[in-house]
């Protein structure tokens, strides 16, 4: 009986079992936005399955893209405690443009920073934000600090928002409270 294959797969089993996870999600703050209208996105990372010691001290280097017709940029706002160890940094190429920097001091789980944005695009806009690992020649740019530099690969989930226009029925509420502060205005008073 040969045994080096049942115990190849013996030690993927047990490689996969003991396989520890992470993930960095984009999370906007609304589903959709009108034209013209400004929303966030929160960069969330989730640590929690990562080799090291938890509480871990986390950095990692992110590239986020987006068509710049549908979108216009505003900036990034770190969270308390985080820090850059690369500055935000932006590159067009086209229609696309592309926001990176490298983070540390993340807690194992919470929000690294907020993107902000103003929508462009026309009513019937899908707008998609990409998101993939800013660094990758070394394999990732993830790391837990603590006890010592341990590479981890998050998975990352992209988002998008809707273009829309505003609904008929929001114009039609601005002009009765119109109306009514109007007729307000000019009904006699009594005397």
């Amino acid at each position: 009986m040969n045994i080096c294959k049942p115990a190849a797969a013996l030690l993927l089993i047990i490689a996969g079992a003991t396989a520890q996870a992470a993930s960095l999600t984009l999370v906007p703050s609304a589903a959709t936005v009108a034209p013209g209208g400004a929303f966030t996105v929160n960069l969330v990372l989730d640590a929690t399955g990562t080799p090291g010691m938890h509480p871990g001290t986390f950095s990692g280097q992110i590239l986020l893209d987006f068509n710049n017709t549908q979108l216009s940029y505003g900036g990034f706002v770190a969270a308390s405690g985080v820090t850059f160890y690369l500055p935000p940094a932006g590159a067009t190429n086209g229609n696309t443009q592309t926001v990176g920097f490298g983070f540390v001091k993340p807690g194992d789980v919470g929000t690294v920073g907020t993107f902000s944005f103003t929508a462009l695009g026309a009513p019937g806009t899908l707008a998609r934000l990409g998101l993939v690992d800013g660094d990758d020649f070394f394999g990732s740019s993830f790391v837990n600090n603590v006890p010592t530099d341990q590479r981890f690969t998050p998975i990352f989930t992209g988002a998008q928002v809707s273009i829309v226009p505003l609904p008929a029925s929001l114009w039609l509420l601005g002009t009765a409270v119109g109306a009514l502060g109007l007729r307000r205005r000019f009904r006699p008073t009594a005397g």
